[in-house]
């Protein structure tokens, strides 16, 4: 969220090295159902790709090396077994990003480079075929027929405009009970991100959507103390324009591992968010006396929802540096948040903490090593 300048730009995760693969798993698979769509359709306003030129039927592993030695090959020579027999499948873990970009990060208020397209490469990136993305920046119709081809959904900027509006509404007869229903019921994962505009009724569709989990966002802004000093205390949070979330619960089982691997992501005024007693806060910040929550999950009968403070992780400057304007500032070396941040293995985290059942779901990054759990 920002109340300050309006500033431009797309944003954009810059992951183009990482590899996504799934595979290893029986075919009778806990997930839920996958698309049906051909791989390279534009279908309700959402986008999906064939990857790496596979040409594989979406929905299905390939499997051209389970027969031979027992697991599937990815393309950079990494294998992972297969050991339920010849017909050991992975389904395609399929995640739909729903919402409009964000128009804020490090490079907005420049050269506009902050953009988003590459978080679809991240997760679409894949020597095997195995997972794929769909961004619907014109809103869908959530029915139980279109949330049946996702496992995991992510809430973006839902508006015309991520910063401006007008937002969007859900139907409350028929949209939200199947969001519940997916959930609940079919083990669907949602990720809701907030803080894309200064309004603060950016909020109200994924309160709204997501009121069955007893979790909101208020209409608040805020950011954690900057964490970045060097040796003669200066603070340097300036270098990648956001401010890092240091303080995780490491002691919750049921949450400890969204912080696996991590020990500071980017955030810049988010928003705060509301806990039931039946939920679990996995990181916070303070503020004087006051601690207030910046990340929280809950399971939901055979689903899981996750609400995260705000879209920073989202941009490319806080993942690699692409579009940082500071990423060549010699005060800013070994400050920067490719430095400092773990934004992949984060995004990992979270998306297999919502799946908890797909055990076949893999990362092998070659910028931000991930470690897979």
């Amino acid at each position: 969220m920002r109340t300050k300048n309006l500033w431009l730009g797309l944003m954009t995760i810059s992951m183009a090295s990482a590899l996504l693969l799934a595979s290893g798993c029986s075919a009778s698979s806990n997930s839920t159902a996958r698309s049906n769509k051909d791989a390279n359709s534009v279908t309700n306003g959402g986008t999906s790709s064939t990857v790496n030129g596979t040409g594989s039927q979406p929905g299905y592993v390939i499997t051209d090396a389970s027969k031979t030695n027992g697991g599937s090959t990815s393309g950079d020579g990494e294998v992972v077994p297969c050991t339920n027999g010849d017909d050991c499948v992975c389904p395609t873990l399929s995640v739909a990003v729903i919402g409009t970009p964000g128009k804020w990060g490090a490079a907005s208020n420049s050269n506009g480079e902050d953009s988003d397209t590459a978080f679809q490469d991240w997760l679409n990136s894949s020597s095997a075929g195995t997972a794929k993305v769909d961004n619907y920046v014109v809103k869908p119709t959530l029915t139980p027929d279109f949330l049946a081809g996702y496992n995991v959904i992510i809430l973006a900027g839902l508006g015309n405009d991520s910063n401006m509006g007008p937002w969007w509404a859900f139907d409350s007869a028929t949209e939200i009970p199947a969001m519940q229903d997916w959930v609940t019921n079919k083990g669907g994962g949602v990720i809701a991100l907030s803080g894309y505009a200064g309004d603060g009724n950016e909020v109200d569709a994924k309160n709204a959507l997501l009121a069955f989990s007893g979790i909101s966002y208020n209409k608040d802004g805020i950011s954690p103390p900057c964490a970045l000093v060097d040796a003669t205390n200066n603070q340097l949070c300036w270098c990648g324009g956001s401010q890092p979330i240091t303080e995780w619960n490491k002691t919750d089982p049921v949450v400890e591992k969204l912080s696996w691997g991590v020990t500071m992501v980017g955030m810049q005024n988010g928003r705060t968010i509301n806990a039931p007693a039946d939920a679990h806060v996995a990181a916070t910040t303070t503020n004087g006396s006051t601690v207030s929550k910046l990340v929280v999950g809950k399971i939901v009968g055979q689903g899981r929802v996750l609400f995260f403070t705000d879209e920073w992780i989202t941009y490319t400057s806080q993942w690699n540096g692409v579009g940082n304007t500071n990423t060549n500032n010699p005060a800013c070396t070994g400050y920067l948040p490719q430095d400092k941040y773990q934004t992949a293995q984060f995004w990992y985290n979270m998306i297999r903490w919502t799946q908890p059942n797909a055990t076949c779901f893999k990362i092998v990054d070659k910028q931000q090593a991930v470690t897979v759990w």
